[in-house]
């Protein structure tokens, strides 16, 4: 596929290198040489030097003749001017990153879908959706939604006190219970592993389940029974993520706290949310903090626009006494720092949220949403069968699938099922399969 992905900043050289590892045809374009110098260090692709938006840099690059084009500059008002180009070029696919939440209301008056765009993202709304999985689920080190939010795919860390390192699973006594869920990976070390009947965890083992929210929320309290949950909330950051996680969140049932420095954001905040209590001042202002009675009742999470501020703040909510910490880190090349030295349980970054909600674009017309995991290397893919697709009217266990796959869920028409061997898969089924990224390249032919 040829791919022309307008800018070079942080989300364009993600981007950019995720598809390179795909072998993809990518050409990247960017005001800034300095910028596009720095991805051609790392990466084997095209670049060109000029403006996203100017036609005889867009004839330089081919679009003509591209597949999809994926603008993520920082301005949306060229990331929408270069889609609309690109439409106007023929060009099948259309991505454009946005700022303004109006933008990605496909029920307002503004629906870019009318200007020929294919895809509106708007990475801090992704990554309040992500950051809103997490804690809404005590326990897990990480969640993400699929099939429209029906389902959660949900990783947690095996305790001392789990009834998981009792036995193998297919000799676990709580049968009925592992029946709601699936596993679909774990990692144990430096290895990861789809796990099997004769598979018995260990502590320590970070593994992953895939079902309905309820039954995988009771299921973690279940595997974790020391894990007693919390019932508030602090937010460090009143910017446009700590907003739309405060909107989500305020329809659950946790006591919400929402600090941001700013005075006139502070108060916009105040204005515009209702189940939230707004405090003006610093999250690093140590006599705040101890106002604010951290807690082990207390999950807190930093999400300003500054790394260091958010790491920082992270750390003294740990230190009083926070049940669980969660961080909005930009900055790509401190996550692996940060999770060695096990700073804050767990890491964000809007560009990996824009990332993930867009690639599944790439992998082809039957493939709805494509989500890389975080915290292990590996994807889920939801895949829509079609008349002439293989796996059609056949039940999973006459599937062969690489090792490292595994088919988890299955959607036919309203009924969700766990994909247990005798489940069988029709013609409109939406599947979802979980699998090591060199493992689901097998899968390219069939699932495009």
């Amino acid at each position: 596929m040829r791919i022309l992905i307008l800018g070079a900043g942080t989300s364009g050289h993600m981007l950019a290198s995720r598809l390179c590892a795909d072998n993809q045809d990518v050409t990247l374009i960017d005001k800034n040489l300095q910028a596009l110098e720095r991805v051609e260090t790392h990466l084997d692709l095209l670049t060109i030097h000029g403006d996203a938006t100017d036609p005889r840099i867009l004839d330089q690059a081919g679009i003509s003749k591209s597949d999809m084009v994926v603008a993520v500059t920082d301005r949306e008002s060229v990331n929408i001017l270069a889609c609309a180009l690109a439409h106007i070029s023929g060009v099948p696919k259309k991505i454009a990153r946005v700022s303004n939440p109006t933008y990605t209301n496909a029920k307002g008056h503004f629906n870019l879908g009318q200007l020929g765009i294919d895809l509106v993202v708007n990475q801090q709304q992704e990554c309040a959706k992500d950051l809103y999985n997490i804690l809404r689920i005590p326990g897990a080190q990480e969640a993400v939604d699929l099939l429209d939010g029906r389902i959660i795919c949900a990783g947690f860390l095996v305790p001392t006190d789990s009834p998981l390192i009792m036995c193998p699973l297919k000799d676990h006594p709580q049968h009925e219970l592992l029946s709601t869920i699936r596993f679909v990976a774990y990692l144990r070390g430096d290895r990861v592993r789809v796990p099997r009947g004769e598979t018995q965890f260990q502590v320590g083992d970070l593994a992953y389940v895939i079902g309905e929210p309820g039954p995988v929320t009771n299921f973690l309290k279940t595997m974790q029974p020391s894990e007693t949950g919390y019932s508030r909330l602090v937010i460090a950051g009143g910017g446009e993520l700590g907003m739309q996680l405060a909107m989500l969140l305020g329809k659950t049932p946790l006591d919400i706290t929402l600090v941001e420095e700013n005075t006139e954001r502070a108060e916009y905040c105040s204005e515009n949310l209702e189940r939230t209590l707004i405090i003006n001042g610093s999250s690093l202002n140590q006599e705040l903090m101890e106002e604010l009675g951290i807690n082990a009742q207390t999950a807190f999470a930093a999400v300003t626009g500054d790394d260091e501020n958010n790491i920082m703040s992270c750390l003294v909510a740990e230190k009083m006494g926070a049940h669980f910490t969660i961080a909005r880190v930009d900055k790509h090349s401190y996550h692996p720092i940060v999770n060695s030295l096990s700073l804050v349980d767990r890491l964000v970054s809007p560009h990996s949220s824009l990332i993930n909600s867009i690639y599944h674009f790439v992998r082809g017309n039957n493939v709805r949403r494509d989500r890389m995991l975080q915290k292990i290397p590996g994807e889920i893919m939801e895949v829509t069968i079609g008349e002439n697709h293989p796996w059609a009217n056949r039940k999973v266990m006459q599937i062969k699938l690489p090792r490292g796959c595994i088919i988890s869920t299955v959607l036919s028409d309203k009924l969700l099922r766990v994909a247990t061997g005798e489940v069988a898969i029709s013609v409109g089924d939406r599947v979802l399969i979980y699998g090591l990224p060199k493992y689901l390249r097998k899968l390219d032919d069939i699932v495009s």
